[in-house]
């Protein structure tokens, strides 16, 4: 009862004080409160997310080893359904990531991701007994609609409980799970094409074991998930109390959102989330490259399906290196750097690996991009995230980029078929220049956001006269809060 008054008398004061996104120096006792807190969060939170985005992603890319596994014989693959089978899963993953973020708004993310977890999984399994092509389609197609609200969602959910100092972190450890899918995916289903277990064809093996995986993990989640930091109750009353105070200051409590159209239609027109978008857009495009076509490009040197499925765990592996190593850089360097950097690194990999003759070189090159792939992936989407200023604004900006970064998913698989072998140059040639692009983008809105920030250092604007909800309104545009760069 004290806790629940205590808390009460916290919200009180917030509102009377109205000082958003200006955060107090914490004491030494508040310090001490929230490192504990953010240990609860990181074991309560990230893990359960984290996992479910594995299978997710095993999932996703098992079209990739059942290609080299016999799922081109088996379902008498055209050369458009085999281009359709991982298009149509953008297509539909790209068209229901903003809806799929406004229903999670309106539903507890407790029941919203078990759901749409379920249900990806049950395609993957569906996709095991496929008799044709065009069933096989309608299967991915169906994958791409469900998973479409698991990885936009809970970019935003993250925002539920980490403020903008802490989220970062946060969202490159989430993202880790894109490396350690391929290091534990690759080889298991490398495993299971392996086996002869009543199925007619390797790939069948894969489908069907992996679609029982992710049933398990993703029903189990719903056990496991928390919905808002002000109903958990594995926080002390004292947590919670702080927590709850930094969340106000800034974002503002994900439970008290209400979405209206009139605000979806105006962060709808900010430019910056387009620029973040298209951002996005040049730098996803590499690691979906690779997750994919990693195996078919091992083949092209020789390869059995079976070993290109194991060699293709080498960008995995370093491609968690790369993301681990940046989680020492980040808030100590700023993003559009560490963007520039990494994608440098893929750029440079990729085309050594694609373009030269040797074997061991062009294995030691991919392993390279994987290195400077992973990484920027969970950077652009953590800048974007801690620019957006409001827990709903940062559900539709996270939805909206994942969109548009998925288009590449549509574009790049075109140029990757088996009638572009063996070095895939269109391929490599839209791989660089959608790099290129982000990293030009990148460059800008750090100049903007340096100018921004000045300019509102400059030119202080008193809305002490507005309300909280008032406030809370403007998001990034509030005179008080500065860009992260």
């Amino acid at each position: 009862m004290g806790g629940h008054h205590k808390s009460e008398d916290l919200e009180r004061s917030i509102n009377e004080k109205v000082d958003i996104n200006v955060q107090d120096e914490m004491s030494e006792e508040e310090m001490n409160l929230h490192v504990s807190c953010l240990k609860k969060l990181d074991l309560r939170i990230l893990p359960v997310v984290v996992l479910v985005y594995i299978a997710s992603l095993i999932d996703r890319g098992v079209v990739n080893y059942a290609l080299v596994n016999g799922l081109r014989e088996g379902l008498k693959l055209s050369d458009i359904q085999e281009g359709n089978a991982t298009t149509f899963f953008y297509v539909f993953y790209i068209l229901l990531e903003t809806p799929s973020n406004v229903i999670l708004k309106k539903l507890r993310p407790k029941i919203w991701f078990p759901f749409i977890g379920l249900g990806f999984s049950i395609c993957t399994l569906l996709s095991a007994f496929a008799k044709s092509g065009t069933e096989y389609v309608v299967y991915r197609s169906l994958l791409g609609a469900f998973e479409s609200g698991f990885t936009p969602g809970v970019v935003g959910y993250l925002g539920y409980w980490y403020t903008r100092g802490d989220i970062g972190k946060r969202m490159v450890i989430f993202f880790t799970a894109v490396p350690i899918s391929g290091i534990f995916g690759k080889p298991f289903s490398a495993g299971l094409a392996s086996l002869h277990i009543g199925f007619k064809y390797a790939y069948q093996n894969i489908y069907f074991f992996h679609g029982i995986l992710t049933i398990i993990i993703t029903g189990a989640s719903f056990f496991l998930l928390h919905d808002y930091p002000d109903q958990a109750k594995f926080l002390t009353p004292e947590e919670k109390d702080l927590l709850l105070k930094r969340l106000q200051v800034e974002q503002g409590m994900a439970s008290q959102v209400k979405p209206g159209f009139k605000q979806t239609l105006k962060f709808l027109l900010d430019w910056k989330i387009w620029a973040f978008s298209f951002l996005f857009f040049g730098l996803n495009n590499s690691i979906v490259i690779l997750n994919l076509f990693t195996p078919t490009v091992i083949s092209t040197m020789g390869f059995s399906g079976v070993t290109s499925t194991y060699l293709a765990v080498i960008t995995s592996v370093t491609g968690l290196c790369g993301t681990l190593s940046s989680l020492y850089f980040l808030n100590k360097v700023p993003y559009s750097k560490l963007i520039c950097c990494y994608a440098t690194i893929t750029a440079i990999g990729f085309s050594v690996a694609l373009f030269t003759n040797g074997t061991v070189l062009r294995l030691v090159f991919i392993a390279i991009s994987g290195f400077g792939a992973s990484p920027v992936v969970p950077m652009s989407i953590s800048w974007m995230s801690v620019n957006q200023g409001g827990v709903y604004k940062g559900l539709i900006a996270s939805a909206i980029q994942l969109s548009v970064g998925s288009i590449c998913g549509v574009v790049s698989p075109r140029f990757f078929t088996k009638k572009y072998l063996p070095r895939f140059t269109n391929g490599v040639i839209l791989y660089l220049c959608a790099l290129g692009l982000s990293v030009i983008i990148a460059i800008s809105l750090n100049i903007y956001f340096v100018r921004e920030n000045k300019r509102r250092d400059e030119n202080p604007r008193d809305v002490s006269h507005l309300s909280l909800d008032e406030q809370r309104l403007l998001c990034d545009m509030h005179p008080n809060f500065r860009y992260r760069l």
